[in-house]
């Protein structure tokens, strides 16, 4: 890379690493390589390096490596570095997972758990971005990289977002575009319900459990509470012993979720979101559930 494109770089890095550029999947890529054969660091130093090098040059940034062992790649992996082992293995999961995801489904039936939280995110928005990078939604949602790339390509796949690479950075700039009431109902045949599983128990848990089910409709609508709440809580956040919970009978609803139970950057993070609620009981039977439930949609502040 000429010197020109590697502005803000620090000498010590200058030192360290040689610069270069390589295209793979029509991504630009920056590639450093450790002038010294021999010098050894860290997973975390890597991962350090190469995100600050990132925000430098203004693409992913990949470390070359002549050889490492099996703990060593995975420490690496662990920590998100980017690399390639000679001409052996490469570890680029943002770059490849598009286009295995693609070529895996190419007409999904359902959006994916990360890929309908992402939407569910947008429509909820006050103030929605033109334009997203998954590097913005990294920084907002509960996902890592790899799994924000496999959801952006759900998206596409289901066309409810767009994407645009504009310049030789490589970035992939999202738009979802239009009136999100009309993507919103373009996107019912791809939405499900986000509830997994269902268990009851005998007294509220304690943990990142969220107030769901009627409780949750009822601070939304006129409808009235019950006594016994029903809680919602992210599968990955689902792991207390004991024998607690049953799949027959208890005082309280417990709903095991695909996704998370709150949105990012939205002040009531103790009641589950409008949009999810929705989608999680708009198969009861109760009339009044179901009148409260299209007045709530209708009144969303699109």
């Amino acid at each position: 890379m000429q010197r020109d494109k590697l502005r803000g770089i620090n000498a010590d890095m200058f030192l360290r690493f040689s610069f270069y550029t390589m295209e793979f999947n029509n991504q630009s890529l920056c590639v450093i390589q450790a002038k010294n054969g021999q010098q050894s660091l860290t997973p975390l130093k890597y991962k350090l390096i190469t995100k600050q090098a990132e925000v430098l040059v203004g693409m992913p940034v990949v470390v070359i490596l002549d050889s490492l062992t099996y703990y060593e790649r995975e420490r690496l992996i662990s920590q998100g570095v980017y690399f390639i082992i000679s001409d052996k293995y490469a570890f680029l999961p943002t770059l490849i997972v598009n286009v295995q995801a693609k070529k895996k489904e190419k007409n999904p039936a359902k959006l994916t758990p990360a890929a309908q939280y992402l939407l569910l995110y947008y429509l909820m928005s006050e103030k929605p971005k033109e334009e997203y990078t998954i590097k913005d939604f990294e920084q907002i949602m509960p996902y890592n990289y790899v799994a924000l790339a496999r959801a952006v390509a759900n998206l596409e796949d289901c066309k409810l977002c767009s994407s645009e690479i504009k310049d030789n950075t490589g970035i992939k700039h999202i738009r979802f575009g239009g009136y999100k009431r009309e993507l919103w109902a373009k996107a019912q045949n791809y939405l499900s319900s986000p509830v997994k599983k269902v268990l009851y128990c005998d007294a509220i848990p304690e943990g990142n459990f969220n107030i769901s089910g009627v409780n949750a409709l009822s601070q939304y609508s006129h409808l009235n509470s019950e006594q016994f709440e029903t809680r919602a809580i992210w599968d990955k956040h689902f792991n207390l012993p004991g024998n607690q919970f049953n799949e027959v009978e208890g005082l309280y609803k417990i709903e095991i979720w695909k996704y998370p139970t709150t949105m990012p950057s939205f002040s009531n993070h103790i009641v589950v979101d409008k949009l999810s609620l929705y989608l999680s009981m708009k198969d009861e039977p109760d009339a009044r559930i179901e009148k409260e439930l299209e007045i709530m949609i209708e009144d969303m502040k699109w």
